[in-house]
């Protein structure tokens, strides 16, 4: 199979992540480390607290590479748990307190631990140690362990319902925080974390925010309250967040003239950043960049990278970059495609997991590649005339109607524009036939007279195969804990529409 190969800036291979941490909290000691709404942690606090917890977690026999749940919610406690699972030479799986239960449930099964930290009810009495630990044993864990050690697992939202445990190392933390500190021109001085505990983008901000000397601020413990973020932004003078496009474009809706304005880095990821959300930025914020993300969990949060640019809101498209450094991609060319510079993305390198928690406890490893492990992501991108990356949509969202390819990403983005940038999705409902449908839903209910028009627009924009059979306005879109769309209830949602007399 003939693949385009692209490589990241160099980057020396560096330590696993409690080296970069234990010399930030030499530095900064009285500095505010991390703050929520019930209070502040300086570095010393927060040293302090992370090694007395990891005692307690030696104590009750947590042995080294064992997982040990973490059941709260986005709080200055959730940071001192996740440290000191580290600490302790265990390797921490987060469950974020205000998921569904069923869905705390589920992760806490699959995991496969016995052990949890949980968050007291009330807001200053911290955290409590619950459960036995699988494998004590007597014997004393490695106080620190090595690179290849696991240091957390994440359980993918997963449309398909069955969680799926990734497993990052230490030194993949490591990589990937000091990827963020060398590429990043501007270290933060204030971090606003946008995201649950639960995915793997706030492992972002957690990391680079506390190798850097920077002060964490969560704004409240529901990540998606864009009133919440931006009041936090104003008392705090956030320089940098992290967030889905769908949230920034709350928080640019809810944030008043003036505020936001201490901001000098916004980065979005999780979904595909809109064209239209490039202008807003920079009609709002001149001043400050903004950075285009791409990563599955699977790469350990990040794996390509775009600085915006203001020509980029007039494309149709906004581009994911170029790979970061010290990772290398490669997009494995589709045959059917004569010509093209599309294919599916494969990442390579210090970035990518171990691999998956398997039932049995074990793993299930990535392959390694000419020495180094890697990944194939199921995403097909293409490749433009700069060398910058552009998403395409999922393999497993491709579908070949009368012979044709189809991508759902290509079909929603044509939407979005047609819509102004309003969100949309398509639905596949398949009826007993081998033959699927499209339905497509725009949310924004008072479009409902104008679809039929918005149809017969979209014929200079697609293929006529590729023209949703049917179209219905919905007030918002079903979305996932960490605000990514739900697929598998969009397709639901597009069964039953068409079920309907």
């Amino acid at each position: 199979m003939e693949s385009i190969r692209l490589v990241g800036a160099d980057l020396a291979v560096g330590e696993p992540i409690l080296p970069l941490l234990d010399a930030s909290f030499g530095r900064f000691g009285e500095r505010p480390a991390v703050s929520d709404p019930g209070g502040c942690l300086t570095f010393a606090d927060l040293d302090a607290e992370t090694r007395s917890l990891a005692a307690e977690l030696r104590a009750a026999g947590v042995g080294a590479a064992e997982p040990v749940i973490i059941q709260t919610a986005a709080s200055r406690w959730a940071i001192v748990a996740m440290l000191a699972v580290l600490r302790a030479g265990a390797q921490y799986v987060p469950v974020d307190r205000l998921f569904p239960r069923r869905r705390q449930e589920d992760v806490i099964v699959a995991s496969g631990a016995t052990c949890r930290i949980i968050e007291s009810e009330h807001p200053d009495a911290g955290l409590r140690i619950t459960g036995a630990a699988a494998g004590s044993s007597g014997a004393s864990p490695r106080a620190r362990p090595a690179g290849e050690s696991p240091a957390y697992t994440l359980f993918t939202s997963g449309s398909t319902g069955t969680p799926k445990g990734v497993v990052v190392t230490h030194d993949g933390l490591g990589y990937s925080t000091r990827a963020r500190i060398h590429y990043y021109p501007e270290a933060p001085s204030v971090y606003l974390l946008c995201s649950s505990v639960s995915f793997d983008s706030s492992v972002a901000g957690i990391y680079w925010s506390l190798a850097t000397g920077a002060h964490l601020v969560i704004p409240g413990r529901n990540p998606l309250d864009a009133e919440a973020i931006v009041t936090a932004a104003d008392r705090f003078r956030g320089s940098h967040l992290l967030l889905l496009p769908t949230l920034y474009e709350a928080v640019l809706d809810t944030a008043g003239p003036k505020q936001l304005t201490s901001l000098s880095t916004v980065i979005v990821a999780g979904e595909p950043c809109p064209p239209r959300l490039v202008g807003r930025h920079f009609a709002r914020l001149p001043g400050a960049a903004l950075y285009n993300e791409y990563g599955p969990t699977e790469g350990t949060v990040w794996t390509m990278v775009h600085r915006c640019r203001p020509a980029d809101a007039g494309s149709s498209d906004v581009p994911i970059g170029r790979p970061i450094p010290g990772t290398t991609a490669y997009i494995d060319l589709d045959g059917e495609r004569t010509g093209s510079r599309t294919g599916e993305l494969r990442i390579s390198g210090p970035g990518v997991a171990a691999g998956y928690a398997t039932a049995a406890g074990g793993l299930a490893h990535f392959p390694d590649v000419e020495g180094a492990r890697t990944y194939r992501t199921g995403d097909i991108v293409s490749l433009d005339a700069e060398d910058l990356v552009h998403f395409v949509g999922r393999r497993d969202t491709q579908l070949k109607i009368g012979g044709m390819r189809i991508e759902l990403a290509e079909i929603e983005q044509a939407i979005v524009r047609r819509v102004g940038g309003r969100p949309a999705a398509v639905g596949i409902a398949r009826r007993g036939s081998t033959v699927p449908s499209l339905v497509a839903f725009v949310a924004c209910a008072d479009a409902r007279e104008s679809l039929p028009d918005l149809r017969r627009l979209l014929r200079d924009d697609l293929p006529r195969g590729a023209l949703p059979s049917r179209w219905e306005a919905v007030e918002e879109l079903p979305r996932l804990p960490n605000g990514k769309l739900d697929r598998a209830a969009v397709d639901r949602m597009a069964a039953d529409f068409l079920c309907r007399p």
